[in-house]
């Protein structure tokens, strides 16, 4: 292996990277580089709901407005730092900014705009994620929203910003605005903030506010805000992803270095901790909202024990009909003291994958007719071209590389071969797209993680494999490596609410676990 003296330093520093930063993780306080990264838009929205909250959160407010002035291109401001400039939320940042230099009248003028704010947030929650049917146009204005039949088609963890937007976006007379601040009431978290979300947080603020209902729930809301503002004076794009993190941190390092066997058994029973009461997972334990997705990573992560059976079962009993998985279910209770239920929303490929990996890892003989429906819904997914989309993730190459690498694992016995069969077939279409889709620098997709997924599965897939192919993009994610053992940031992949962010430890593990696997071919 010609670039082992290479990857072997390169590894080293991935490794300290992500122990750091779980590390931080489990204290409760992770800094810039290892979290989610910042963002004008959610830093323009925390600034503009602290700004509108008077003088208690002046220091706050000021540091976020000097943030979002020093990343202004002459174009205005982007979806994440650097990028190309973005009409609706240059718009935003203007407008906090004009409004923090303004006094008390500044703030009265903000305040003067709430409906031009509810538009704008509306219109960003169009592009969320494909498959999220939503709110239509008329369904999202009060009275409408408040009715159940419309609530209905947003996951639970939509449904306190979209609430705040139409509050936003009505008269003081409009018809349902006592009702939607009452349901703002009802569903703010323990923690203060609505949905232990950014957005969702700064929009509850700004309703509240607006109409001088629930000032205290809105201080506690602006306290939680403040906590999640970085050094630098932004704000991530989206609350962290702690569970993620963990549970894969856990799943790489757990298989590749014993050395740290302390570290990972005090990370484990981080994780464990964080289980909601019907074996659920959310995205930053304790009072997230469920997600399958979350739930799954923490399984792989965990050993075999009747805790994480409860995992199991949980995940079998929200298996959809057509054998897939989705990301949010709908629940009943309080986080962490809660029963997950039907509907799940958001039916998801990606999200499938994760699911059956879980399965495999903690599979029982009962468990068999639920992975073979998640495998069949999964061979229904996959393009003439072998590619399989993601519905978290642009590009066709993170779905695909993770399908390749769960096809691999599967072994059935004589009674299924003609799915056998099948599934084979299945991976070797996917395989031929990996192969046809390596960018001509030697990466895949347009970032680190997909060229390392990519890589792996390729290794995995215990096929011929070019060696000049594979050593392409080895040298191009060293290249990508930072001097803090992080790698370059890829901000056009994993997106949520529209603003696409990084996560710079996801992205350090999939590394580490490719250039592992490069070691051992």
């Amino acid at each position: 292996m010609r670039l082992e003296r290479d990857v072997q330093p390169c590894l080293v520093e991935a490794k300290g990277f992500v122990e750091d930063g779980v590390k931080q993780i489990l204290r409760g306080q992770v800094d810039e580089r290892h979290g989610v990264s910042p963002s004008p838009g959610a830093t323009a929205l925390a600034t503009l709901a602290l700004l509108a909250s008077g003088r208690s959160f002046e220091a706050v407010e000021r540091r976020g407005s000097q943030w979002l002035w020093r990343q202004r291109r002459t174009s205005g401001w982007g979806k994440f730092p650097g990028g190309p400039a973005d009409a609706e939320i240059s718009r935003l940042a203007q407008a906090v900014i004009q409004g923090s230099q303004g006094g008390l009248l500044g703030r009265i003028s903000l305040l003067g705009k709430a409906r031009q704010f509810s538009e704008l947030i509306l219109t960003l929650g169009e592009r969320v994620v494909p498959g999220l049917e939503g709110p239509g146009a008329d369904e999202i204005l009060l009275p409408h929203i408040l009715e159940r039949s419309v609530l209905a088609k947003l996951p639970p963890y939509g449904r306190p910003v979209v609430i705040a937007a139409s509050l936003l976006a009505a008269g003081n007379q409009q018809t349902g605005v006592s009702q939607a601040l009452e349901f703002l009431a009802h569903s703010q978290m323990s923690d203060g903030s609505w949905s232990e979300d950014i957005v969702a947080t700064s929009m509850g603020i700004l309703a509240c506010v607006r109409f001088r209902f629930a000032l205290e729930g809105a201080r506690r809301a602006g306290l939680w805000l403040a906590k999640k503002q970085y050094a630098s004076g932004a704000w991530p794009a989206f609350d962290q992803l702690h569970t993620w993190s963990v549970g894969w941190a856990l799943t790489i390092l757990g298989n590749s270095d014993r050395r740290t066997e302390k570290w990972l058994t005090t990370t484990a029973e981080w994780l464990r901790a964080g289980q909601n009461g019907d074996g659920s997972y959310g995205s930053t334990p304790p009072s997230t909202h469920p997600d399958l997705d979350d739930t799954a990573v923490a399984l792989m992560g965990l050993p075999t024990s009747k805790d994480s059976r409860r995992s199991v079962d949980l995940l079998k009993r929200l298996q959809n009909k057509d054998g897939s998985w989705g990301t949010f279910p709908d629940f009943d209770g309080v986080p962490p003291e809660i029963t997950s239920k039907f509907p799940v929303y958001i039916p998801s490929p990606d999200v499938t994958i994760h699911v059956l990996e879980a399965l495999w890892k903690h599979r029982l003989p009962a468990d068999e007719q639920a992975i073979r429906q998640g495998l069949h819904w999964l061979i229904g997914q996959q393009r003439e071209d072998g590619a399989v989309h993601s519905s978290w993730y642009e590009g066709n190459v993170y779905g695909t590389a993770q399908w390749v690498e769960l096809l691999g694992k599967w072994r059935f016995s004589w009674e299924y071969w003609k799915t056998a069969r099948t599934l084979e077939q299945a991976r070797k279409k996917a395989q031929d797209f990996l192969f046809s889709a390596q960018n001509e620098d030697g990466s895949w997709g347009s970032s680190t993680v997909e060229t390392a997924l990519a890589l792996d599965a390729l290794w995995r897939s215990k096929q011929e494999v070019s060696e000049a192919c594979m050593e392409r993009g080895i040298k191009k994610i060293l290249s990508w490596q930072k001097p803090d053992g992080s790698f370059q940031a890829a901000y056009g992949g994993i997106y949520a609410k529209g603003w696409n962010y990084e996560e710079p430890l996801a992205t350090a593990l999939t590394v580490i676990r490719a250039l592992e696997s490069y070691l051992l071919a």
